[in-house]
């Protein structure tokens, strides 16, 4: 019995471990390979669904209604439990605009990267703007 609840232990133990590890994983392909965007997020939820990630990378997991504007795309919203680095937290309110990476396989899968402040505006603009000097 002893040997039972040691192996359920170290199962449950294992599983959020993974859960966390792939959280992890999946925020940081999105950070590296994924498309730039900007978001405008629409409604945020008060509450925190939990946290993930150790290190460099921890997270919290909040609801968000989000709009996203892809270069070359027409913008769409997506309503998605996002993952926010800790230190973005108390930026992320309904109103701001962040920077995101989408996808480009799945457009409803978006990791939020920083603020929107630093974002270019130029890499929104389309070519007909930039041929007349609009970005």
């Amino acid at each position: 019995m002893a040997v039972f609840v040691a192996f359920m232990a170290f199962f449950v133990i294992w599983v959020i471990v993974k859960g966390a590890s792939g959280s992890q994983n999946q925020y940081k392909r999105l950070f590296s390979s994924g498309v730039p965007a900007r978001g405008i997020l629409l409604s945020v939820s008060n509450q925190s669904s939990g946290s993930v990630g150790v290190g460099l990378f921890k997270f919290q997991q909040r609801q968000v209604q989000i709009d996203i504007e892809v270069p070359g795309q027409a913008p769409y919203e997506i309503s998605v439990v996002a993952l926010i680095p800790l230190n973005l937290v108390a930026d992320v309110l309904p109103g701001a605009t962040v920077e995101v990476r989408v996808d480009p396989r799945n457009q409803n899968n978006i990791a939020i990267v920083g603020p929107g402040v630093g974002f270019n505006a130029a890499t929104l603009a389309t070519q007909g703007q930039i041929n007349q000097g609009a970005a």
